[in-house]
């Protein structure tokens, strides 16, 4: 993403291929969510919080990267040979990746979670034009939290319990009962 066009990004994203897909798409929108704000907060002359959103956009822009390198393991797991002799390796390497592929996602929730508090301080300093952006931010970042979340759940579903699997849950604010 950090070398093409967004026109280069959507390209790919409609191709028939494992990456990009809707874990780019909610990295994608977080870091939209924190450029918007980091230009609100740059009208609201809020320097300490044009520095946070960097870091969030920076960070969430990363996240798109992790998430095809994570979840193009996902591609390769499942590629891997099928047959008796192959099943309780291919089962594994199926599980390791999918719990890999699950952290950027995660951190993708908790990016946008940052994005809205920021939201939250800049919204009194917020001129009536910028509050629309700062909704628009806000929407955006909900999504792209919403995307994750479910991408983590659906990852996470059909693996056996463990500490890793267990932690992961706990970040997304799922009970153990309900995944």
């Amino acid at each position: 993403m950090d070398t093409g066009t967004v026109t280069d990004f959507l390209d790919r994203l409609a191709a028939r291929t494992p990456t990009p897909a809707g874990g780019s798409v909610a990295a994608q929108c977080t870091a939209q969510a924190a450029a918007l704000v980091a230009m609100v907060a740059r009208y609201c002359e809020a320097p300490e919080l044009v520095e946070r959103a960097e870091l969030l956009m920076a960070r969430a822009r990363q996240l798109v990267v992790e998430d095809e390198r994570a979840f193009g393991a996902v591609a390769d797991a499942w590629a891997l040979p099928r047959g008796a002799s192959y099943d309780e390796e291919r089962t594994a390497a199926i599980g390791a990746a999918l719990l890999g592929a699950s952290e950027p996602q995660a951190q993708v929730v908790e990016a946008a979670i940052e994005v809205l508090v920021l939201i939250d301080l800049l919204r009194p300093a917020a001129r009536a034009g910028l509050r629309s952006d700062l909704v628009a931010a806000g929407e955006v970042a909900r999504a792209g939290s919403a995307i994750a979340r479910m991408n983590v759940e659906s990852n996470l579903r059909a693996l056996p319990d463990s500490e890793a699997r267990s932690r992961l849950l706990r970040r997304m604010g799922v009970a153990k009962g309900s995944a």
